[in-house]
């Protein structure tokens, strides 16, 4: 390629400036091409290629029905290594990759019309291979002296980099969401200042937001908490750090649940807060299992030290007086074994209480000789709380070794019933009564001395259930009738 000589073009100063590609515009064999030697360029052709060149945006004309390509630095830059060959080529043999869309460009632009595109992807070979590109693309028609359409001018703007921007942030959008959806975890964002939740993803546990809300804490949280809560807010706030704190929360249901709430802020270039995301996971039922197990604990505490009083007593009154320290060592280790065998009923019934007949057929059975000479019996059965079921046991239990020593059970025929019955007291009160009778037992006659048994009985479990117990010794055999008030504690 010769440049034209100034002489030879006819112009010493057009086109005026243009940067690097204004020169080479000057300089080109316009000759060599359908438009002819800049000497003879029309003034609409002049004008805009004028226009173009001191433009900071990518412009390039196509002008003539072959799109002959002129344009200024800023596109020379968007062309690549394709610059400057491009210059003074036609559009179809310039960007032959892509030939069909730009027919497409001139035919719509030479007939008047206009295009624009936005984010358009092409795939064009700028630095020696296919790559694609995003670009803003608006097409207008450019009139010549006849004022009809002479060429075409293209504003181009590359988006590649904001388009792959955008791509990736939605990636990491769609990954953070697959992530968040995979947990069962409360989903919040927070303005700077916390006043605003502008989106929680309740998962069931929470409700939702619809829009943002200013009044979240009124909707979510219990007036007595609010302090509590909005004094870690300030502190992470004032500090910028990590928010983290397990509170109670008003659940979908109306009711009360437990949330564990971690949230981080999200900071601007400058290091300024703009936002909070957090999580909040439910440990409602950690904190009822805690609360359980504090209450099992204190329960515990209480039935050892219960048990502990229990055995002392009946320590003292096993040894007081003793005259044969052997006997009186079986009795307390039989004392012992009956205590152990009430808590182990009270055990596989979660120390929540025990039933009537279950206490009575733990104490008595073991000293029955034979099935056919114990009859245990009630029209239904009765829950006891923990407290009577021990008592009630060990009252059964000395009864028991009573009737099997001298009583009903220390010879062949006799038999022991035991029976119960739940009725309405004079006042309308639920009461109970118990009934331990023996039959065709030796000769009965009152003791001149009371023992640990009776003593129990008419005293310990009397006290314990808040009746009354009598004792008959009647000649035919002991009778036990022990009435009270159902036991209100039953069962909790």
């Amino acid at each position: 390629m010769v440049p034209e000589s100034p002489e030879q073009n006819g112009s010493h100063s057009f086109p005026v400036g243009g940067g690097e590609t204004g020169r080479l515009i000057r300089s080109f064999d316009w000759s060599k091409t359908p438009l002819g030697p800049l000497s003879t360029w029309p003034q609409s052709l002049r004008t805009v290629t004028g226009m173009l060149l001191l433009s900071p945006v990518p412009i390039v004309l196509l002008w003539g029905e072959d799109g002959i390509m002129i344009y200024n630095d800023a596109y020379s830059v968007f062309a690549g290594k394709r610059h400057p060959q491009l210059l003074g080529s036609k559009v179809r043999e310039g960007w032959d990759e892509i030939a069909d869309f730009n027919d497409n460009v001139m035919k719509v632009g030479l007939a008047g019309g206009t295009l624009a595109y936005e984010n358009q992807q092409l795939s064009l070979i700028r630095q020696g291979k296919p790559e694609p590109v995003w670009m803003n693309l608006d097409y207008s028609p450019v009139l010549d002296e006849s004022g009809k359409p002479g060429g075409v001018i293209a504003i181009v703007v590359e988006t590649t980099q904001t388009v792959l921007a955008q791509q990736q942030l939605r990636e990491s959008e769609e990954r953070f969401r697959a992530l968040t959806n995979a947990t069962s975890d409360v989903v919040y964002r927070f303005s700077a200042d916390w006043k605003e939740m502008q989106q929680l993803d309740g998962r069931g546990f929470l409700e939702d937001t619809d829009n943002p809300r200013i009044a979240w804490q009124e909707d979510y949280l219990y007036p007595e908490d609010r302090p509590k809560i909005q004094a870690a807010i300030d502190e992470s706030i004032r500090t910028k750090s990590t928010f983290q704190i397990e509170h109670r929360v008003r659940k979908i249901d109306g009711s009360t649940g437990w949330t564990q709430s971690r949230a981080v802020p999200i900071v601007d270039d400058d290091g300024e807060v703009i936002e909070w995301f957090g999580t909040a996971t439910d440990v409602t039922s950690r904190r009822r299992n805690e609360e359980h197990l504090r209450l099992v604990v204190h329960e515990l505490n209480h039935r050892v030290k219960n048990n502990l009083a229990m055995t002392q007593a009946i320590a003292a009154r096993t040894f007081r007086d003793v005259t044969d320290m052997k006997e009186a060592q079986a009795a307390f280790g039989a004392r012992m074994v009956a205590l152990g065998h009430a808590n182990d009923l009270l055990t596989g019934e979660r120390w929540v209480g025990a039933s009537l007949k279950g206490a009575i057929e733990q104490a008595v059975k073991p000293h029955c000789p034979d099935e056919s000479r114990c009859q245990i019996e009630g029209v239904e059965d009765v829950q006891l709380s923990p407290k009577t079921a021990l008592a009630l046991t060990l009252a059964m239990h000395e009864m028991s070794t009573n009737a099997f020593k001298y009583g009903a059970w220390s010879n062949a025929d006799g038999k022991v019933n035991v029976s119960w019955r739940r009725y309405k007291g004079e006042g309308g009160e639920k009461r109970l009564q118990i009934v331990w009778e023996e039959i065709d037992g030796p000769v009965v006659t009152v003791p001149a001395k009371r023992g640990f048994g009776s003593v129990l009985v008419e005293r310990g479990l009397s006290r314990e259930m808040g009746g009354e117990a009598k004792m008959e010794f009647l000649p035919q055999g002991l009778v036990c009738t022990i009435d009270a008030p159902e036991d209100p504690y039953a069962g909790r």
